[in-house]
């Protein structure tokens, strides 16, 4: 399961591209962020930062597609001709990373509130 739509990241790019491409790029992007999650013991999901990440880096795979193919599939958003489309790609990078750490830091905090401890006590 990916952690956004094909029709969530139609809506923000406006793009016209096939489906099985559009899953394509939005799986690239979740593996990506369960990558950068796992050394934490993390998995990315469907809701909030993770879900807004995985759109923010679908939209700079979309990019980064259309500079291997030079096609752009639309003119709206970061997607526009006079956009420069690597300070684009960089952009939406940053947001996904800004997003996946608030993420992490709100895991880890509510993780640690969760522990209990056990003290060992030598009875005599």
């Amino acid at each position: 399961m990916t952690f956004c739509t094909t029709a969530e990241l139609v809506g923000l790019s406006g793009s016209t591209l096939d489906t099985g491409i559009l899953t394509s790029v939005i799986e690239a992007a979740d593996r990506e962020i369960n990558a950068y999650l796992a050394p934490w013991g993390l998995s990315g999901n469907s809701t909030g930062a993770c879900k807004q990440a995985s759109l923010k880096l679908s939209l700079a795979g979309l990019l980064e597609r259309g500079l291997h193919t030079g096609e752009y599939q639309s003119t709206s958003g970061d997607f526009s001709s006079s956009v420069d489309v690597i300070r684009a790609i960089e952009s939406n990078h940053k947001a996904a990373y800004q997003l996946l750490d608030q993420y992490k830091d709100a895991q880890i905090s509510l993780s640690s509130s969760r522990r209990s401890f056990v003290r060992r006590v030598d009875g005599k």
